[in-house]
């Protein structure tokens, strides 16, 4: 399947790299099949992006890459939504949003995409508590990880954003 007019040209999709999200996601539920792009091999970041609106996608990250401490409980219900059976066919991402300046990039930890890479279907999940923020620093995480400064963090995360 070929994607026209993407923010990265015109892509060739396998069908069976399809994602299916049966409740699309929030904000957006009438877009449910996309596909994760890595443009960037080196770069943590992804491209989630719709099928059915080549203007929309996402920045998504595994929150493990900046945030190891990150555990959330998957509400039984949504694991059955996207059929899976087993903790190894979970792959979870959570959205980024990356403003004029990178150093206010956030992620959304309170929503996070729960994929059963396996049958290739996802849904987002609100956590129903407060532990985590839809506005979650993803500069000031790394930095207390690396306990460097922004400047040398920031070449890990200009790819994607310059991208954006």
């Amino acid at each position: 399947m070929l994607i026209r007019k993407t923010r990265l040209g015109d892509i060739e999709v396998d069908d069976e790299k399809i994602i299916t999200f049966p409740y699309g996601l929030l904000g957006f539920e009438d877009m449910r099949r996309y596909v994760l792009l890595s443009p960037n091999p080196t770069v943590p970041f992804r491209w989630l992006q719709s099928i059915e609106n080549p203007g929309l996608a996402f920045v998504v990250v595994n929150p493990l890459v900046f945030h190891p401490r990150y555990d959330m409980k998957i509400p039984t219900a949504q694991l059955s939504v996207i059929e899976c059976g087993s903790p190894e066919e979970i792959a979870v991402l959570v959205i980024v949003t990356i403003p004029e300046d990178p150093a206010e990039m956030t992620a959304n930890l309170a929503g996070p995409l729960v994929i059963n890479t396996k049958k290739r279907l996802g849904v987002q999940v609100v956590l129903g508590d407060e532990t985590y923020s839809t506005e979650h620093s993803i500069v000031k995480e790394f930095q207390s990880l690396s306990n460097r400064p922004f400047e040398s963090v920031k070449d890990n995360l200009e790819p994607i954003a310059t991208n954006y």
